[in-house]
């Protein structure tokens, strides 16, 4: 008989931990496994996914008692009918949902994808959860380091990459912004918010500017902190120089093979650095401040910069733009791909 595993995430957008723990089902059903996802429904996830039937909005909007009992009812009643082996939580709502209604019905075994060091604390309630947790995993490698994880083993599983709709060959946008074939594109994903590496991105930028007049910065994302940014633009006099592309999702890889680099220049709410991923599978390569995680991704290419400056930054962009890495990082981005993350998935489970 197969595995049969359940994945939870009490989120109700497509960013953040979401993406990556629905890949990880579609990854885990691509070689055979029975995997299902239950999400909170009632959004616009539920629009994006919700034509799937192994996709259950399960997770009721509110989080407080009488929703928590209701939620586990409702999975309660899945678990019963589909036999799950494995609930593998992905935040820590459902990892205590988990942990309750696998004792419920004696689940074999639970896991936990920890998606952000700010949820790896040392209280008494987080301890409680690993200790009746059997499967830990990180999408960030450095995690491992964490003291509520000390003498743990930790499984490493990076969000896994959709090479079906990240891929060098195909469209792009630069046609659509009527941007001209020797214009240098730079760009920088993210919610449009304080503290996500804009600043440092559009200070990155002015320099870069200043080497190379024929450059163009486009932004995929939204968010309130655009008016502050594009103020920020004109003090840099780079604002002429600026594309707001807005968010995108059905489109984001025309908008990355538009793009001759990616800065990274901060974490976002999932730690995975999904971008980072998604941009080099399109064949751009990334020039990334010195995060904890990045190593991990780039392996040995040339892509992290010497100090967390935007001089920095900006000189390991000149240097990428001056090689040819779009080879280099489609292949490094095959090594994340649906099938090699099934397979760190079901050596974790088989621990």
């Amino acid at each position: 008989m197969p595995l049969r595993v359940l994945h939870l995430a009490a989120g109700n957008r497509w960013t953040g931990a979401a993406a990556p723990a629905f890949a990880e089902v579609e990854a885990l059903r691509g070689i055979g496994i029975d995997a299902h996802y239950a999400y909170v429904g009632g959004y616009k996830l539920q629009q994006k996914i919700g034509h799937y039937d192994f996709a259950h909005p399960l997770i009721e909007k509110a989080q407080n008692p009488l929703s928590f009992v209701r939620t586990l009812d409702a999975l309660g009643r899945m678990i019963a009918r589909h036999g799950f082996d494995i609930i593998h939580a992905h935040l820590t709502y459902d990892h205590w949902l988990a942990r309750v209604v696998a004792r419920q019905l004696d689940v074999r075994r639970i896991a936990r994808t920890f998606h952000a060091r700010r949820v790896l604390r040392s209280d008494p309630f987080t301890r409680s959860l690993l200790g009746r947790t059997e499967i830990l995993c990180a999408v960030n490698d450095t995690f491992a380091n964490a003291r509520v994880l000390q003498n743990r083993a930790v499984v490493f599983t990076p969000p896994p990459v959709d090479h079906r709709q990240f891929h060098p060959d195909g469209e792009n946008v630069r046609g659509t912004y009527k941007i001209a074939p020797h214009v240098k594109v730079i760009t920088v994903i993210g919610k449009l918010s304080k503290h996500r590496g804009f600043e440092e991105a559009l200070e990155t930028f002015a320099i870069l500017h200043k080497r190379i007049p024929q450059s163009l910065l486009m932004i995929i994302g939204h968010g309130e902190h655009r008016p502050a940014l594009q103020t920020r633009a004109r003090e840099l006099a780079i604002d002429r120089d600026v594309l707001w592309a807005g968010y995108h999702e059905t489109d984001l890889a025309e908008h990355y093979r538009a793009s001759d680099v990616l800065l990274f220049t901060a974490r976002g709410s999932d730690e995975g650095h999904r971008a980072i991923l998604e941009a080099m599978a399109c064949g751009v390569p990334v020039a990334s401040l010195p995060l904890d995680g990045v190593r991990a991704l780039a392996g040995s290419l040339p892509l992290i910069a010497d100090n967390l400056t935007p001089q920095a930054l900006a000189e390991r962009a000149l240097a990428i733009l001056k090689s040819d890495l779009r080879k280099a990082v489609t292949q490094r981005s095959r090594e994340f791909g649906y099938e090699q993350a099934a397979q760190r998935l079901l050596e974790a489970y088989g621990e």
